[in-house]
């Protein structure tokens, strides 16, 4: 029962503690809104897609849209241009790079790692004319539960387990208990069996011996 309960215990941890998640550029979740590239070792030359997550980026001219459930979202752009970047219909932040920014290997970093544990939209806006967007992936953190209900979820889980520990232990005790009982009868069945036997060939003996004692 002591190792089930550290057990238990253990996988409350794990699940109360924050996980990050990435998503790549190809993923179904992310949502274009203009015309797009995508472009791999097929399709563009290999110095732009070496390093990049899945060996995959997308070069886009309109909007990028990724909702998500969590407490942070991080992202990098290669970027040509202006644009704007929202969370949950709020400006956060706005970046501007030029060519020149680009063959210097400057990015535009994406960091938002205070919000509330909930459903939230970014929205990567192209702001200027001619704005590129050269898009990777991003990561996202979920939160663990708020702190009432995560307590809840402890204390039922806790209870849950132990009363499923407990009936397991009497299931247990009880089996073994009704083995031992099937045993002992099946012992005094025996011994029952064995004794008039014993009598009949008792008696089985002394006749022979009176038959004996004629002849």
């Amino acid at each position: 029962m002591q190792r089930y309960f550290v057990l238990l215990l253990c996988l409350v941890v794990i699940r109360a503690t924050p996980q990050n998640y990435t998503v790549g550029d190809t993923s179904p979740d992310i949502q274009y809104g203009g015309a797009k590239l995508q472009c791999n070792a097929s399709s563009c030359p290999p110095e732009f897609t070496e390093g990049a997550f899945n060996h995959s980026a997308t070069l886009t001219t309109g909007s990028i849209t990724f909702s998500f459930t969590g407490t942070a979202i991080y992202a990098s752009l290669d970027l040509i241009g202006t644009c704007s970047i929202m969370l949950d219909d709020q400006e956060i932040q706005t970046l501007n790079l030029t060519v020149a920014h680009a063959i210097a290997g400057v990015r535009g970093n994406i960091s938002k790692p205070d919000l509330a544990n909930g459903f939230h939209t970014l929205v990567i806006m192209p702001t200027g004319n001619l704005t590129l967007i050269g898009f990777d992936h991003l990561v996202y953190t979920t939160g663990p539960p708020a702190k009432k209900s995560h307590v809840g979820a402890i204390v039922g889980g806790v209870i849950g387990g132990l009363i499923l520990a407990l009936g397991a232990l009497f299931l247990a005790l009880f089996v073994r208990r009704r083995k031992l009982i099937m045993r002992r009868n099946q012992r005094k069945n025996a011994v029952f069996r064995g004794i008039p036997a014993a009598r009949h060939d008792h008696k089985a003996g002394e006749e022979d011996e009176a038959t004996t004692e004629l002849l």
